[in-house]
Order: C-alpha cells, then sequence, then structure tokens
C-alpha cells in the first residue's frame, strides 16, 4: 500500500479472511497446523491492510495471538481471532 490507505480493499480483504476462518471453524477435522497457518495468513492480511492506518492494530493481534497456550485448541485459537477481526472490521 506504501504510502496511501484503500479503506475499501481492507475492508474486503480482512472481510475475506472472516469468510475464510469461518469456514475453517465449520471442520471437524481443523488441527492445529490448518490452524497455525491460517492465523499466519490472518496476520499476513492484517499487517498489509492496517499498517498504513493505524500499526496498533496488528500488535494488538500479535499480543492476542502470542496469548495462546499449547492447550489452547484451535477452534478457540481461530474465534478468539476471528472476534479481534470483526471488531477491525466496524473500526474501518
Amino acid at each position: 500500500m506504501s504510502g496511501f490507505y484503500n479503506r475499501d480493499l481492507a475492508f474486503k480483504y480482512i472481510k475475506e479472511t472472516i469468510d475464510d476462518g469461518l469456514s475453517k471453524m465449520g471442520d471437524i477435522k481443523l488441527d492445529n497446523s490448518i490452524c497455525d497457518s491460517w492465523i499466519t495468513y490472518s496476520q499476513k492480511i492484517l499487517e498489509l491492510t492496517t499498517k498504513d492506518y493505524n500499526p496498533s492494530i496488528l500488535l494488538n493481534y500479535l499480543r492476542i495471538i502470542a496469548s495462546f497456550g499449547i492447550s489452547t485448541n484451535p477452534h478457540q485459537k481461530i474465534s478468539t481471532c476471528l472476534e479481534y477481526l470483526i471488531g477491525v472490521l466496524k473500526l474501518l
């Protein structure tokens, strides 16, 4: 995005990430590797879409991800991330 911010594109990409996460939540075979891949993907999308708008959005997301323990199940991880991403959409 280098220097300019497109709110509509940010909204679109974050919404698509949320939709993908919801799809993953519906999979009874969701495991940690799929979950971790989605979290990494969502982190990259958030970085690309919000770094020029408000860098603290990504920092807060990274704190949430870092708070997950090894005993946190994949559905709970994605659910927590989705809650945050939905909150971000409300800010845009």
